[in-house]
């Protein structure tokens, strides 16, 4: 189970390296990830600010979790990572992300 801190509003970016078997999943083999919970879902193919991939192999994940609309300052939120690959239309259950959000004030200029 992974854990990421939400900053509301801010763009904070969370990297998670994909791992199978404590190593990095074969270069190039992810396609497409879904993060979801009863609140919000992001996809790699629909919200790209969101959620995507940092590196060309496609082997870490980079999340800013504090840009989902739907998350509420002081609450946490339980959510699954689904990866896909070129041999799966529905996706491998990856693991559960637990997400704390925060609100983050700054002053205005």
């Amino acid at each position: 189970m992974e854990q990421l801190t939400a900053y509301i509003g801010r763009d904070n970016e969370e990297q998670l390296e994909l791992l199978q078997a404590g190593t990095l999943v074969t270069a190039g083999s992810v396609t497409r990830a879904i993060l979801r919970s009863d609140s919000f879902c992001v996809d790699t193919d629909t919200d790209p600010d969101i959620i995507y991939f940092v590196d060309e192999d496609r082997t870490v994940l980079g999340i800013k979790p504090g840009l989902i609309s739907e998350l509420e300052a002081n609450k946490a939120y339980r959510s699954k990572l689904t990866i896909f690959d070129g041999l799966t239309t529905i996706g491998y259950a990856w693991v559960t992300i637990n997400i704390r959000a925060y609100a983050w004030e700054i002053c205005n200029a």
